[in-house]
């Protein structure tokens, strides 16, 4: 593999969302570490108060731009500031020499990002123009993320063409799912310019979540020992108090509440407390539209508040010792285009837990998952089926054991970020040989 100089753009800031935290940042380590001279530039146009910040981190020199006006996110001068901050982000990419420009995300500022760099080639400037990947990893227009967001009907259309164009006229895609591989196929993209990079996971982001491991090829050959216990827990029973979480059985539910229904994670702990009285429902997150809302008012008006515990938004320190709580997860995703394209960073950091995880059989959560090993898989909004998989890990200790070893396992040895890079460095060739056909 050649040396070279690799610019990714971000979608957005660091906070609140999470790719360019979880996704861009964490592959450009991955890049550098590999000898690669790494750039990455965000353009915080959803937290201005980001920019203007250049630094060098773990190798990766990362630049946030000053966002014209520092308009919010929820101004109608976004249409202004937008474009603006794009044509500015493209000059910083140019500028950073590269062989290769990643963008991630085909709408909103990389979107923009893309068509002024093409306009740039178009003019002949630069002579040498950098070869163009474009990653996606959610479905945006109709059918995904246009669904969830409440977007007039203009701005629908926008995402929809964003999404195509940018799709198919990058010099290769990388994609977080198999339904966007699909999806780049289906735009024109030919076969060997599409690579699968699902999301990975980089210890570096998560300090005391788990134990230094080593991969499981490496135990017993020199290598730090592999703990079967996981990450170390202090005793329940004093965050259970702080908490007002009583003894029973704990079911994790770790959301934004955009895959499902509450409705239906609620009917699934009626169902498990038929067998298991005291079982009671964890809910770690928050929903963009207050979605927990709803779950809570449905336990109240079936006199089952003490049942379900909703601890909200977390911080990120906050969150090992709180989803170590659990017995037993569940991850909830009804069969839909979205969640059949999104790839989950909260499943993939529970199995790195080593909690047991009952998934809907959607999308990457197949991927994720060994049926029956790592995890164990059920139809997508079979709530009898998911109901029972859960009763019998809560009444099977060693299967419970045995499924999060399994997990934390996986997660570690094939789905970290140094793992997954080489797929990014496929695309990169795929990209510099289709340029220069």
């Amino acid at each position: 593999m050649p040396r070279l100089r690799v610019t990714l753009v971000a979608p957005f800031a660091r906070q609140p969302k999470a790719t360019s935290s979880a996704r861009t940042i964490p592959l450009a380590r991955a890049l550098a570490s590999r000898g690669h001279t790494v750039t990455v530039i965000i353009p915080p146009y959803d937290n201005p108060a980001e920019g203007g910040r250049d630094e060098i981190t773990d190798g990766v020199r990362i630049q946030s731009m000053r966002v014209p006006g520092r308009v919010s996110e929820a101004s109608p001068l976004q249409a202004l500031a937008q474009p603006i901050l794009a044509l500015q982000t493209a000059r910083a990419a140019i500028a950073s020499l590269p062989d290769v420009v990643h963008l991630f995300k085909p709408k909103a500022v990389t979107g923009l990002t893309h068509l002024a760099l093409r306009g740039r080639q178009w003019v002949g400037y630069p002579a040498r123009p950098p070869a163009i990947v474009v990653d996606t990893d959610d479905w945006e227009g109709d059918g995904g993320w246009n669904d969830y967001e409440a977007y007039p009907w203009w701005q629908r259309q926008i995402v929809n063409v964003q999404e195509r164009w940018g799709i198919a006229n990058a010099d290769a895609v990388t994609v977080a799912s198999r339904t966007l591989q699909a999806q780049a196929w289906s735009f024109g993209q030919p076969t060997h310019s599409v690579e699968y990079l699902p999301n990975g996971l980089d210890d570096r982001d998560y300090p005391n979540w788990w134990p230094r491991e080593a991969h499981s090829d490496q135990v017993g050959q020199g290598g730090p020992e592999y703990v079967p216990g996981g990450a170390s827990k202090p005793g329940s029973e004093p965050i259970r108090a702080r908490l007002g979480i009583g003894p029973g059985p704990i079911v994790l539910l770790y959301t934004r509440f955009f895959e499902f229904s509450p409705s239906r994670a609620f009917e699934t702990l009626i169902t498990i407390r038929k067998d298991v009285p005291d079982a009671m429902l964890l809910v770690v997150g928050a929903g963009k539209f207050n979605q927990e809302r709803d779950l809570a008012t449905e336990a109240r008006s079936r006199g089952l508040t003490g049942a379900v515990h909703l601890a909200g938004w977390q911080r990120p320190d906050a969150l090992p010792e709180l989803l170590s709580l659990a017995d037993v997860a569940i991850a909830l995703a009804d069969d839909n285009l979205a969640n059949r394209a999104k790839c989950s960073v909260k499943l993939l950091q529970l199995l790195r837990l080593g909690i047991p995880v009952i998934a809907d059989a959607t999308g990457e959560q197949s991927n994720y998952i060994v049926p029956s090993v790592s995890g164990i898989l059920v139809a997508p909004g079979n709530t009898d089926a998911m109901a029972k998989a859960v009763i019998r890990c809560l009444t099977e200790p060693d299967l419970r054991q045995s499924l999060g070893e399994q997990a934390r396992n996986r997660a570690r040895d094939h789905f970290g970020w140094d793992t997954l890079a080489p797929a990014a460095e496929r695309a990169y060739l795929a990209a510099l040989a289709r340029r220069d056909r």
